[in-house]
């Protein structure tokens, strides 16, 4: 006799065998066969992939920012502070489990997470290297996405259980349907949990030592960098930047520039930049900034 679909989707869960991706596959038939729209679709992401959609907490990952040089291999990117190295070393895993299962369970020990190519070059422009950069992930940490969707679907499935939902011979009563559609809810609000879409992998930096005097030559060097991202920023914040940009461009190129009304208009580029919490770029170009006027 076989087994009530929720408890064979439970024994399948428990048993490490049972492949992640097989699991989640019969997940898909049971939301299917119970209307369950939410969770249809948060199997579908894990199944092909997240396309626009925010990602849940267990696919934000944190690795290291590496840098490819040829002949010393994927090396360590070096970052003015602890927020710039933070921000560039997560990594937002939108794969597909299928297209991770090699990687999890190959002979490979990490793996290195790509960034966009609009991300690589502004870490190409800013560090004035042309590298490949990427975030590097150690197995354990993609193993620990297959072990949270493991466990999630097991956690489903034992409240599906508690609320009576069973669902003998592959299919399920009008009762079970609807006892499913609120414990399904609720119980994927409280755990699964997701964040916003992340725009940007990459951080910003600016490696100049400035000592003495403000360096005119500097300050012209970080408005040509900065006008190469302001895309990058939001849109309110972008219009802000590049007014300060053009008049940084325009003391700068002056026969005598005034050296206290370039610091004046770069600490106000750095008070509009960090108002962009979180945003990559506004935080690269406020380390940059900060670097000039230290000096």
């Amino acid at each position: 006799m076989s087994l009530p679909l929720v408890i064979e989707l439970q024994r399948m869960a428990v048993d490490e065998r049972t492949s992640v991706v097989q699991l989640v596959r019969t997940a898909k038939l049971i939301a299917g066969k119970l209307a369950l729209a939410d969770v249809a679709d948060w199997i579908d992401a894990e199944l092909n992939g997240y396309r626009n959609q925010p990602l849940p907490k267990y696919r934000v990952l944190f690795g290291e920012c590496r840098a490819f040089n040829p002949y010393r291999g994927w090396i360590p990117a070096q970052f003015p502070n602890s927020e710039l190295h933070d921000l560039c070393s997560e990594a937002n895993v939108a794969q597909s489990l299928g297209s991770m299962e090699p990687l999890v369970f190959g002979d490979s020990d990490h793996a290195i997470f790509p960034f966009t190519f609009e991300q690589e070059k502004i870490l190409q422009t800013l560090f004035r290297e042309d590298m490949k950069f990427g975030i590097y992930l150690t197995k354990g940490h993609l193993a620990g996405i297959f072990d949270a969707v493991r466990n999630l679907t097991l956690d489903w499935c034992l409240k599906l259980e508690q609320a009576g939902v069973l669902g003998a011979n592959m299919s399920f009563s009008v009762s079970e349907k609807k006892e499913a559609a609120p414990v399904t809810q609720q119980f994927f609000i409280q755990n699964a949990g997701v964040v916003g879409s992340v725009s940007d992998n990459a951080a910003v930096t600016n490696n100049q030592q400035i000592t003495g005097s403000l360096s005119i030559g500097n300050v012209r060097d970080l408005v040509h960098q900065a006008n190469s991202l302001v895309s990058q920023l939001p849109k309110n914040m972008a219009d802000q930047v590049s007014s300060i940009l053009a008049e940084l461009d325009g003391e700068s190129r002056k026969a005598r520039p005034n050296e206290s009304k370039l610091r004046a208009t770069l600490a106000s580029l750095r008070q509009v930049c960090e108002g962009a919490a979180g945003n990559l770029v506004a935080s690269g170009l406020t380390s940059a900034v900060s670097s000039l006027l230290a000096g």
